[in-house]
């Protein structure tokens, strides 16, 4: 979800609540079958500069209708309705008897691209009179209370449901730097979800370049030798990190161990291409336990003890050959070199990255293990705009793939 339009509760003319939310959601049921979902709201921040893009000047929310909208301040009534919109589908879920998963994003709202892994915020710090606890997790843990409280009585003799409450998503270099204000709000938000749920916290970190504080929009041209080097720590692609706070090693380490329950992983690591070997999905998990390691956490040791869960919670890919979103991928080695680059926008049958026949292989290949559903990685269909009068994103093989890989799971 990237807006105000994708939560914004309307009425039919029968007279029945319907939200975008909503629309995905059970479209997202009927074509994986799974027992989980995971929401990913997005709200925006607006850096104080044009050259410090990975800092925060302030927060807005896109509005108006997709493809035509834009970034507005935040306002006491944008909150309310931000949180009513997202009881009404957590509320849902529930009565679907789905575990929930939320893993909040902030993108960059001025359109240039820059990257939220790379940006420096501290979760209660007031930008421009909003902080980020104000805008995003206060209202989705009060929305999920409300959906609890609403559905309980369907639970009648049932466990408590599990809901894995990410703080957020892929943004790594705001957890190295102020990890000891997020392990703070753990608790302030356990007690706003209340008592009717098993709420397990977590973080959402990139696979790599946890340290990194460089938010670059620039169009990444590299050679597969160059790019692997970047990913692979050996290189400086992106560049110092400038005067960025310092890491706090400490802090991070009291995080893992006293805070968190389960860490979501951004799992976008290259891949060979095609035939590629089943273990080199098991790459981004790797990358990441290795730059822990490196700050003193023992994550395996953490996970084989149950004190932690590792949790693939994004892949996908995206088809696409420049960060741009606008030029597609003309083979699937160079699909799988870099599975984050994809191709933004409704879908359009003549920047369909999968309309090639060895590119649309690879992505069955890839498929069968979990998938982001958003713009040209959305392989169900699932984001309205995944479908259009030209065409879709939607691969029914795929979808068949998924719900057969999740019966045999349930079974």
């Amino acid at each position: 979800m990237i807006g105000e339009f994708d939560w914004k509760l309307e009425q039919t003319s029968k007279g029945d609540t319907w939200s975008r939310c909503l629309d995905m959601l059970w479209r997202g049921v009927e074509r994986a079958e799974s027992s989980e979902v995971n929401f990913v709201p997005t709200h925006h921040w607006i850096p104080p500069s044009a050259d410090r893009s990975n800092e925060v000047g302030g927060y807005c929310l896109m509005s108006g209708t997709n493809g035509h909208n834009k970034c507005k301040g935040w306002s006491d009534q944008l909150v309310s309705d931000f949180r009513d919109g997202m009881t009404v589908c957590f509320a849902e879920a529930l009565r679907l008897g789905l575990t929930i998963g939320i893993r909040p994003h902030l993108d960059d709202g001025t359109g240039h691209g820059a990257w939220r892994n790379a940006l420096l915020l501290e979760p209660r710090k007031r930008y421009n009179g909003a902080s980020y606890y104000d805008i995003m997790l206060a209202p989705l843990a009060d929305a999920m209370r409300s959906a609890l409280e609403q559905t309980q009585g369907l639970r009648k003799g049932q466990p408590k449901p599990t809901i894995y409450f990410a703080m957020q998503g892929e943004m790594s270099a705001t957890v190295m730097r102020y990890p000891r204000e997020w392990g703070a709000l753990v608790e302030p938000l356990r007690k706003r979800v209340g008592p009717l749920a098993a709420v397990k916290f977590g973080i959402g970190l990139n696979w790599n370049r946890l340290d990194d504080t460089s938010s670059t929009s620039q169009t990444y041209q590299s050679s597969r030798l160059s790019w692997a080097a970047w990913a692979l720590g050996l290189s400086d692609f992106f560049g110092p990190a400038g005067s960025a706070p310092p890491l706090d090693a400490a802090g991070l380490r009291a995080l893992f161990q006293q805070h968190l329950q389960f860490v979501g992983v951004s799992a976008y690591a290259p891949l060979s291409g095609p035939g590629f070997a089943t273990k080199e999905l098991e790459n981004a998990a790797f990358t990441l336990g290795d730059e822990m390691r490196n700050m003193g956490i023992d994550m395996q040791g953490l996970i084989d003890s149950g004190a932690l869960e590792l949790h693939y919670s994004e892949y996908g890919l995206g088809g696409g050959a420049r960060y741009s979103g606008t030029t597609i991928a003309t083979s699937p080695s160079e699909v799988a070199l870099r599975p984050f680059f994809g191709i933004y926008g409704p879908y359009r049958s003549a920047s369909d990255p999968w309309s090639l026949p060895a590119n649309r292989a690879l992505q069955r290949e890839v498929s069968k293990v979990f998938i982001w559903c958003l713009a040209s990685w959305d392989v169900l269909g699932v984001y309205p705009e995944a479908t259009t009068s030209e065409g879709s994103y939607h691969d029914p093989t795929v979808s068949a793939l998924v719900r057969a890989h999740n019966a045999a799971v349930r079974k």
